[in-house]
């Protein structure tokens, strides 16, 4: 059953088209390991009338620990050589989350946090269900150790007691998950509480000994495993990364699992036959370190080999090392700590403690090191003489042979600072909280109001630099993932889970009265293309979005406020410093990357309403450079450097003045 699970999941991380639903053999692993640890902890209770914790938590260590340290310090170093400097930071962070086992908290975090979800895939993320299994190891111990006195002292039958309060125990947590799918999905994938009741029913089964012997007669047995392995295969064919999990639809691989487990399939049946065959069992035997393994090898094999795994052979070869890699830590590391010398000599809490300071350690160096050159890069003198940027387009001079700015392997940090404050100009997606970041002349008597999302601030230095050249002040009012209009909107994106955004709709209602309050000279809506509503597409979406903001901009005409929107920037089909890095000259053709989108949309709704397009200011002759001027234009696929957008503040510039000028 554990090659079944870990099989399915190599062939989805590595093939998603063949296995769309293989990440459900991460549920088969869950039923497994509470079978075996509930089964475990029961025989231990009935036998000595108690749980030895310490003993419980000392085998854990030795069989899951060194492997699992070795892992994320192959993961450090692969990182130090291979990865991007801006990225090590955020890594370091899943380091110490993985060796801790709480990366499924952190994923929770990161799933609604809009500034991360275009962030490459995490070589550790897959700790997130080894998180979730270490936090039921903590919990479930101490609760049927509970359980179980109380028993005792009750004159209750022992195994009764525990079904009845494991069982509501699961029950609670499978309502759980269904309610979080449909209210939360992105987050909710990753919470204990909605898994906890996927390593229960393994661990009802245990207790209700069904799979010890006694019951129905073996043909029926058979039939339950042909039942759990159709399940199973069914759910790893048919589902998706877009069902909400893990809800009712858990239901099928989970109870599948269950099934296969009751079965107790022996060599006697065609069914125990193949599990029980060599292949199966080699990879039942080192399905752990192959789960370690293998995503790790998926996400660093682009970086090594400079080809992504896009064909069979470099499938077969992502595969092929994976087994190889998890063989040898098998043998080397697992077994040699589970069983050999250094497991029997050293204590399983001193290798704990020695293995999670070695991995604490990596992962500072990563972070110092990151950090150290991400200042180097972001501290280089600002000279126009050899970084114009967008100056270049109207005639500076540009010499060759000169580093483009900031360096593509820090462009991710290259975001806009706020003097004296250290934050980002940017709510939370939880937050509704309509507060402004003051910049340009704090002094001024006149005031300009810069508003939106992610794509608002990346305009912060460009907006910053006008506003002081003009001696206007300047507020931004910008919050994470939101869209200024009045229909509601989801957060998240395909890969981390959609989901209802609520504090969009209200904080951008607040912001109408906040607006409409302090009156600014004019107020400049820039926002991302890729917003959607519910049940459509981004593009799909964008008709019915610029409506919505449309009917914000009449709102504020109405209460005397003066309005722009300013155009879609590109959208490039990847990301604008890994281009870079492999073609000094990539280009794209404005056609291909210049959406039209919910603010261009709203531009030919009303011919009234004013326009900032800055196209100019990054495309020319329909085509659209990642570097202009010895600057690197983008930090990502769509987000504008702050080193380049702080030197179009002249074109800004020059656009207020268009429009309050024609305004007036």
């Amino acid at each position: 059953m554990r090659a079944v699970a870990v099989l399915a999941v190599l062939v989805y991380h590595i093939w998603p088209g063949v296995l769309p639903g293989g990440y459900v053999g991460v549920d088969v692993f869950f039923v497994i390991s509470g079978y075996l640890i509930t089964g475990l902890l029961v025989r231990e209770f009935e036998r000595s009338g108690t749980i030895s914790l310490r003993e419980f938590y000392a085998r854990r260590i030795r069989r899951l620990l060194p492997a699992a340290s070795a892992t994320l310090l192959a993961v450090a170093a692969a990182a130090w050589a291979w990865s991007s400097a801006s990225e090590w930071g955020d890594l370091a962070k899943e380091l110490v989350a993985s060796a801790l086992y709480v990366e499924n908290w952190l994923l929770v975090q990161r799933s609604v946090d809009y500034l991360a979800q275009d962030a490459a895939p995490s070589p550790v993320q897959h700790f997130w269900s080894l998180s979730v299994e270490e936090q039921f190891y903590i919990f479930w111990p101490l609760l049927m150790l509970g359980v179980g006195a109380l028993a005792r002292g009750r004159g209750w039958p022992v195994r009764k007691a525990f079904l009845v309060s494991l069982g509501v125990v699961s029950l609670a947590s499978l309502g759980y998950g269904v309610y979080v799918s449909f209210v939360d999905p992105a987050p909710g994938y990753f919470l204990t509480t909605t898994r906890i009741w996927e390593l229960g029913v393994g661990g009802l089964l245990a207790i209700a000994g069904g799979a010890e012997g006694n019951g129905p007669a073996r043909w029926v047995r058979a039939g339950f495993g042909w039942l759990g392995m159709v399940a199973i295969a069914v759910a790893c064919g048919f589902y998706s990364s877009r069902l909400p999990f893990p809800g009712y639809e858990a239901l099928l691989p989970t109870l599948g699992a269950v099934a296969l487990l009751y079965s107790r399939s022996g060599p006697g049946t065609a069914l125990g036959t193949l599990l029980s065959s060599r292949p199966m069992q080699y990879f039942g035997d080192i399905s752990y370190s192959l789960y370690l393994w293998h995503w790790p090898i998926v996400v660093f094999y682009p970086l090594v080999t400079g080809r992504e795994v896009a064909t069979f052979q470099d499938g077969m070869a992502v595969a092929a090392v994976s087994v190889l890699v998890a063989h040898v830590s098998k043998q080397f590391i697992e077994e040699r700590f589970r069983h050999g010398r250094q497991g029997e000599s050293l204590r399983p809490y001193a290798i704990g403690a020695g293995l999670t300071a070695v991995l604490a350690v990596s992962a500072g160096g990563l972070v110092f090191s990151g950090n150290r050159i991400a200042q180097q890069a972001q501290h280089e003198p600002e000279d126009l003489a050899t970084h114009p940027g967008a100056l270049a387009w109207s005639g500076h001079e540009v010499l060759a042979g000169i580093p483009v700015l900031p360096s593509p392997d820090v462009a991710r940090m290259d975001r806009p600072k706020l003097e004296g404050s250290g934050e980002r100009c940017i709510g939370t997606i939880e937050s509704t909280d309509v507060t402004p970041c003051t910049l340009g002349d704090p002094e001024g008597s006149t005031t300009i109001a810069l508003v939106g999302d992610s794509h608002a601030e990346h305009w912060i230095p460009a907006f910053d630099a006008a506003a002081k050249s003009m001696g206007w002040k300047l507020s931004v009012f910008s919050k994470m993932g939101c869209a200024f209009t009045d229909i509601p909107i989801q957060s998240g994106n395909q890969r981390t889970g959609l989901s209802p955004y609520p504090e969009c709709l209200e904080w951008s209602a607040k912001l109408v009265d906040e607006l409409g309050r302090i009156k600014p000279a004019l107020v400049v809506v820039s926002q991302s293309p890729n917003h959607r509503i519910d049940g459509n597409s981004p593009r799909g979406s964008q008709r019915v979005l610029a409506e919505g903001v449309l009917r914000r901009l009449e709102a504020l005409k109405a209460l005397g406020v003066r309005t722009a929107i300013l155009k879609h920037t590109p959208w490039l089909p990847v990301s604008g410093p890994e281009c870079f890095k492999s073609s000094d000259t990539c280009i794209f053709p404005s056609a291909d990357v210049l959406p039209q989108a919910a603010l261009n949309i709203v531009a030919t709704m009303d011919p009234s309403l004013a326009v900032m397009d800055m196209t100019p200011s990054v495309c020319r002759e329909g085509q659209c450079p990642v570097v202009v001027g010895n600057v690197l234009v983008y930090r990502d696929q769509h987000h504008l450097t702050a080193t380049y957008s702080r030197t179009m503040g002249r074109d800004v510039e020059r656009e207020i003045r268009r429009i309050v000028r024609d305004d007036r």
